[in-house]
């Protein structure tokens, strides 16, 4: 099964998200700091890790680098304008928010491809 790991310091959209991606047969987990979510990296590499541009601690620039350095998949997420520009040219996947549950989920599914999850189940399955 794969693993998303999803960081958003809205708890709202958190909860939104993790069930998006449970009805679409995946495993989510979701937190809403960057020392929260690099906790968790060390833990267990995600398939693909869904996070905010900018959280209430910082950017995610670094907890997006290390994951990649783990071979996570990346999508991020952003509301500023500044940042969707950055974005288009860099070809990162990304999602402008306000985004749809449909956009959203069809952007998962591109991104996870048909590449193979790393077959570690739910984190809570590994305990």
């Amino acid at each position: 099964m794969t693993y998303i790991l999803i960081v958003d310091s809205q708890a709202t959209s958190r909860q939104h998200l993790i069930h998006l991606i449970e009805q679409a047969g995946h495993c989510a987990e979701a937190v809403s700091t960057l020392a929260e979510a690099s906790s968790m990296l060390e833990e267990a590499v995600p398939d693909l890790l869904a996070t905010d541009v900018t959280l209430s601690d910082g950017s995610s620039a670094a907890l997006v680098q290390r994951a990649t350095e783990l071979g996570a998949k990346m999508l991020m997420m952003t509301g500023n304008p500044d940042r969707i520009t950055e974005f288009n040219g860099s070809g990162q996947p990304y999602l402008s928010k306000p985004f749809t549950p449909e956009l959203f989920v069809k952007r998962v599914q591109e991104i996870l491809g048909g590449g193979r999850p790393r077959g570690l189940g739910c984190r809570n399955d590994l305990d």
